[in-house]
Formats: structure tokens, sequence, C-alpha cells
């Protein structure tokens, strides 16, 4: 049976920057082989396949896989499946459409905008609120993994820690955000520092996008190569447990706060994640994620 497919740029309102995402419709005949040899050819940090609902509260099912693995959420194919979603139904510049997909880890309820027939955005609540892991590896084992020197993670603005909305992330703080173009990743260290335990981690790179002002912009890289990934251009599910850090370490205080993380510069491929982070009672009660997405390609799977 062919199956319809889109390519999107997502995380940015430009071609060929951001992160691009194969959206692959009409799914409910694919198994999960089938998905991940599919996921596979297209070769990108994610395909989706959009199915039937599962559930009688969802208006599609939504399938994510990395060329490796399925994951059970993601921010950047969640924005994509719901932009992709709002392209195809058209309408006039500016429609807004809900959508509640249902992931493997829970319905995600997404608000997509119809910008034009190649362009839109879209936001969603987190599914599962962020929350602590455990400590990073030992100083010495991330220095050998990301390349830097050790004086790099030294007076952060956060302390870092292993985090998850859903997938687990190293949330690793350097001091500067001139020195996030030195990494050079040292892939056996890097299995070393963070393949350990039950279940491996990627590692956020993050740095305040300014050291001489005040922001709540934040520069960003992310790399998993136990994924598939040796580095991703924009990663809502990275931004999302990054999110619960900062509402513990980040001295924002309780109400709303609007943060931007700048992701994919180094790779040429610059993308911007856009959160509102609730807190309340110095807690993170609320997480909205989102960012703009644009067509590039489109065709059929015979």
């Amino acid at each position: 049976m062919p199956h319809p497919y889109l390519i999107l740029d997502v995380f940015t309102d430009q071609a060929f920057s951001g992160n691009p995402l194969a959206v692959v419709f009409e799914a409910d005949d694919l198994d999960e082989v089938a998905m991940q040899v599919i996921a596979a050819e297209f070769n990108l940090s994610e395909t989706v396949f959009i199915t039937e609902p599962k559930g009688q509260e969802a208006d599609y099912g939504l399938r994510i896989f990395t060329p490796k693995t399925e994951l059970p959420f993601a921010g950047h194919p969640t924005v994509g499946a719901a932009v992709a979603l709002a392209l195809q139904a058209g309408g006039e510049p500016g429609k807004r459409r809900r959508y509640v997909l249902e992931e493997t880890v829970g319905d995600v309820t997404t608000d997509a905008r119809y910008a034009s027939p190649v362009q839109g955005s879209a936001r969603f609540f987190a599914p599962r609120l962020p929350e602590h892991l455990g400590e990073l590896p030992e100083l010495e084992a991330i220095v050998e993994a990301l390349g830097l020197k050790a004086g790099d993670y030294l007076q952060t603005p956060v302390q870092g820690g292993i985090w998850s909305a859903g997938v687990p992330y190293a949330i690793v703080p350097v001091r500067f955000a001139e020195s996030m173009a030195d990494i050079r990743l040292n892939t056996v260290a890097f299995d070393e520092a963070f393949g350990g335990g039950a279940e491996p981690v990627a590692a956020f790179v993050v740095a305040k996008a300014s050291s001489t002002e005040h922001t709540t912009d934040w520069r960003a890289r992310m790399f998993a190569p136990n994924l598939g990934l040796m580095e991703d251009p924009a990663t809502g599910s990275a931004a999302a447990a990054f999110a619960g850090l900062l509402a513990e370490q980040g001295g924002l205080g309780d109400g709303d706060h609007s943060v931007s993380i700048y992701q994919g510069l180094e790779m040429g491929r610059p993308s911007h994640i856009r959160m509102l982070l609730r807190i309340e009672g110095g807690k993170l009660t609320e997480l909205m994620i989102g960012g703009e997405a644009v067509k590039v390609a489109e065709g059929v799977l015979l």
C-alpha cells in the first residue's frame, strides 16, 4: 500500500535549517519492523508515522523512530507532525487546529497554526513534567568525552544533572557560549561517560547565550551516538528535560517565564525552540514547547 509522506524542517522558519523530519501518513498497515526500516532509509534524526489512535481521546496515533530505535516522546516530531497535519488540512492563513496525538509516552495536546501551504507553527503541553534522575558523571569523564578543558565547566549558571521528561538527558552546562564550538566528541569516551547504567543517556550541553547581560536565552548542542545521532540540530525532548533543571536551579521564581533555546548553529542548521514555564510554589507546574516548521519535500513510499 502506498504511503504519502512530507519532509519538514522543524524549529525554523527557513528551509534547510532546523531539524529535518519525515512524516509518513496512513501507516496503520506498517508494523514496528517496517517502521524502523523506513526510518533507517530516511536516515533523519526522526521519522514519524501517523496512524489511527488506539484510545478514544486522541485524534491520531504517532510513532517516533530514530534510524536505530523507537522513542516514546520527542519534541521536534510532535511539532512537525502537528504542522504536517495542519498543512494537509489547509485553510486560511492563521487558521489554528487542535490535535491530540497519542504517543507512547501518553496523549500530547498540540495547537497548530497554518501559515501557508508550506509553513506553519505548533506548540504542545509536555505530556510529562521533567524529573531529576541523577547526577552527572565525574568531571574527568565529561572532559574526555566532549574534548573541552576542565575550566569550561566551572562557575556555570546552573549545575546540571540527569533529567527526563520521557527521554533521559545528561544536561551538561558550560561557562561560555563561545566554548560550544570547541566541542570535539570522543565516541569511546562518550560511551564510557554516558553509556553506563540501566539506560544510556544523551548529552545536552547548554550555556547562557550571553555572559554579559541578563537573558533567558540559551545555546545548546545535543549528542546521542547511542541513538544513531552524532549530533541533533534541535531537540524538543531535551529542552523539556532542561526546563526541569531551570525551574530548580535557574533562579526564575514563581510565575510564567519565556525561554528560548538556540541549537544547531555549529551544524549550519540554526534552530529556535520556544518554551513557556509556569512555576508555582517553587515547582514547575506546566510546560509548553513550540516552534515553526517548513515543508521542503513530499512524495509517496511505494
